[in-house]
């Protein structure tokens, strides 16, 4: 996976800013929401679009609990169950644990839009996504859960992004 794009803590996209209101909506009051904070009935839009991540070790790796079948399709591959740390990427897993441990070290959602090369036919498309901390204590970050959402392929390799914090 090759990528291109930045971080923010905003979007402009409707369904991401709607995940964003029910993220700070089942707070009720704590730091942080946990998982058991969200039925399934309340993610019932992005279903296939959703990415649920066991934090190990503070953010050392992650395990995926689950991976959206459109992600999985969009990907050619699904790494349900798996440590982020045996799987294969285009740049190293450190790389990619990195960027999810932002999200654990941040404690608060972080948004990334941008362009990534999607196996299996290493097209550049546009992406844009939500991960956010969750904590069955209301405290320590135990999982994150995202939406990806992947759009068109880009004509060419788009240039350069910019991380925005």
């Amino acid at each position: 996976m090759n990528r291109q794009d930045e971080i923010s803590s905003t979007s402009e996209d409707p369904s991401i800013q709607r995940f964003l209101r029910l993220w700070e909506e089942r707070r009720e009051g704590q730091a942080l929401p946990s998982r058991k904070s969200f039925e399934v009935a309340d993610l019932k839009e992005w279903l296939g679009h959703i990415l649920i991540l066991d934090v190990i070790g503070g953010g050392a790796d992650f395990r995926y609990r689950l991976v959206g079948v459109e992600i999985a399709r969009a990907v050619g591959r699904d790494y349900t169950g798996r440590l982020m740390s045996e799987c294969e990427f285009e740049v190293p897993a450190s790389e990619v644990i990195g960027e999810f441990r932002e999200v654990v070290t941040a404690r608060r959602p972080l948004v990334r839009r941008g362009h990534v090369t999607w196996a299996p036919d290493r097209s550049w498309r546009s992406f844009e996504s939500v991960h956010m901390p969750l904590a069955s204590d209301g405290h320590t970050v135990d999982k994150t859960m995202g939406v990806l959402l992947i759009g068109d392929v880009a004509a060419r390799s788009p240039g350069m992004g910019s991380y925005v914090r």
